[in-house]
């Protein structure tokens, strides 16, 4: 007779069951009973440890307790239904599958939470991953992986908390095991790049800063989106590293560009969440400083709101002492963690960074445009500098001018850009003034051009009288549309065409843009007419039959030599690469 297998029946803190007797009673559960669908609930209390830090351990094994309590009265009487503290803040369940009623399930577990919450004062986020259990015969612990996958997708986010598995989700696990296998060696071998996105005065479109980002260049990959392993480093604690390197490079990057007389301006870089809990985090910041001697205002330091909301006397902290250093603090994604503007008044932040994609996000528009209105007012009252990021078109730009914002960061205006043409976007900036003292300028000063001569003039010295693009030609505008007079190399390499394709079937801009965008690029011309340029991102068809996302900037330059068109110089680049 062999030896049976004893598990501890209860988990000691909560009361309910423990995690090896959940899958043993689960696969019972579910093997007697072939014909009722079933499904497993993987439950993670978000920000625990902030809990515990704060009001101490006792506490939160007070919010533990409260939740298998829950779990105890909302599933105790349902038939079939097993629940589970699985590990520290983890839990799960299996009950039969009625989507209405999971529903039900969660909402309530979530009120009971939320009244919790107040009681502590602090917001106790919940996320919910589902896994409907087709392949029944799968281990139990195989099985509540993929609910916990599901999990991850939605672990923090606020607006959206439940997510079921599908196998996409086991592809990405695999994707996210190889960038963690990578990341050592590729922080060792230099493969995370710093881009800088330039921040512009919507006053006089001057240069008046730029944000770093960093960019995975790998050598069997390609670029690899920040969207992929940012997150990832996150949640496993390697953004540490990675921070650290950034800032180092931007250190670097700014002695560099001093010394070589360029008219740089500050350059901000982000605080990662998990470094507000590095005590060496200010020591670490001012020694990057002191060892490339440059000037502590050089360095801005963007936090993210969510960072305040899990610590707000640690955030507050911080914040002091690195303003006390000499460092300019700014707050970044303004608005995302739904705190109140009353924190305005509590926290020492020089600047408000604002994503402009939060209307986007919200299926309310005309209620967000109020309420990033009133975060732009409400900052300027305050005498809050506040920066939008993610800034596309000339509407955008015009509202936020409306509304009293003087500082946009974006694509209307640049991609983010590698150190070298960086730059030249900078010296191409700096040349405008002196530019307009020329006998050659460009918009409405040429009122007969030769479109040969112009083409002379752009490829000699287009880095200084153009945004830097590899793709780019010259249109025609007449009554039967934009039509193409001449190109780049670039421009067949961009689109995936050829010279006969191009100036044949292809030859008038509209037939190439998806329909859904053409506004798009018509607003642009526009802009071009009444502005020094415009600007503009939309969708475009390859000759393969491929379609891209590209940023294009407009410019008109005069009319031809019959006077009977306009002509413009139109650059693109595939934004794809950099989302």
């Amino acid at each position: 007779m062999g030896d049976s297998v004893i598990y501890i029946e209860k988990d000691r803190l909560t009361g309910v069951y423990s995690r090896d007797y959940f899958d043993a009673t689960a696969r019972r559960v579910v093997d007697d009973n072939p014909m009722v669908p079933f499904v497993i609930i993987e439950l993670d209390i978000n920000r625990l440890t902030v809990i515990n830090e704060l009001y101490g351990v006792s506490e939160g094994d007070n919010v533990l307790k409260y939740m298998g309590t829950t779990l105890s009265e909302v599933f105790g009487n349902v038939e079939n239904a097993v629940y589970a503290r699985i590990q520290a803040d983890l839990f799960a369940v299996l009950c039969p599958y009625d989507k209405i009623k999971i529903d039900e399930y969660i909402e309530t577990i979530e009120e009971a939470m939320h009244k919790y919450s107040l009681m502590l004062n602090i917001d106790i986020l919940l996320s919910f991953g589902i896994y409907k259990c087709i392949e029944r015969d799968v281990d139990m612990q195989i099985q509540r992986d993929r609910a916990k996958l599901a999990l991850k997708t939605v672990k923090g986010n606020y607006i959206n908390h439940v997510a079921y598995y599908d196998s996409s989700m086991h592809d990405k696990m695999t994707n996210e095991q190889e960038v963690i296998q990578n990341m050592a060696s590729a922080l060792e071998n230099r493969e995370f790049v710093v881009f800088f996105q330039p921040k512009h005065s919507l006053d006089d479109e001057s240069i008046i800063g730029a944000e770093a980002l960093v960019r995975w260049k790998s050598p069997d990959k390609g670029m690899i989106s920040p969207g992929l392993f940012i997150p990832i480093f996150e949640s496993n604690g390697f953004i540490m590293k990675l921070d650290f390197y950034v800032w180092e490079e931007t250190c670097r990057f700014i002695k560099e560009q001093l010394a070589n007389g360029v008219n740089l301006k500050p350059i901000s870089v982000n605080i990662s969440r998990i470094n507000l809990y590095n005590p060496e985090l200010v020591k670490d910041l001012i020694n990057l400083v002191e060892k490339y001697d440059i000037p502590f205002d050089m360095l801005e330091l963007e936090f993210t709101e969510s960072a305040y909301t899990d610590n707000p006397q640690l955030m507050l902290q911080t914040m002091a002492e690195l303003q006390d250093a000499g460092f300019k603090v700014e707050m970044d994604d303004f608005g995302s963690g739904y705190s109140s503007l009353n924190m305005l008044k509590d926290v020492p932040v020089d600047v408000l960074k604002i994503d402009l994609n939060f209307l986007s996000k919200t299926s309310n528009s005309e209620k967000a445009i109020t309420i990033m209105s009133s975060v732009v007012r409400m900052a300027k009252w305050l005498g809050i500098p506040s920066i939008v990021e993610g800034v596309e078109t000339n509407e955008q730009i015009e509202y936020l001018k409306s509304i009293g914002c003087t500082t946009v960061q974006g694509y209307f205006f640049s991609k983010p850009l590698p150190a070298d043409e960086y730059i030249k976007y900078i010296e191409m900036y700096n040349c405008r003034e002196l530019k307009k003292k020329e006998e050659i300028a460009f918009g409405d000063n040429i009122k007969v051009i030769c479109p040969n001569d112009v083409w002379n003039f752009i490829t000699s010295r287009r880095n200084a009288d153009f945004p830097i693009f590899d793709a780019f030609g010259l249109y025609e505008s007449t009554s039967a549309g934009m039509e193409l007079v001449r190109v780049s190399d670039g421009y067949y390499d961009l689109f995936k065409t050829t010279r006969a394709e191009s100036f044949g079937k292809h030859r008038f801009v509209a037939e190439c843009i998806n329909p859904d965008d053409r506004h798009i690029a018509s607003n642009m011309i526009k802009e071009a007419m009444n502005r020094s340029a415009g600007r503009g991102v939309f969708r475009v068809l390859r000759g393969d039959n491929t379609e891209i996302k590209v940023f294009a900037t407009a410019k008109l330059l005069g009319t031809n030599e019959d006077g009977d068109a306009r002509i413009f110089y139109i650059g693109f680049n595939d934004i794809g690469e950099y989302l």
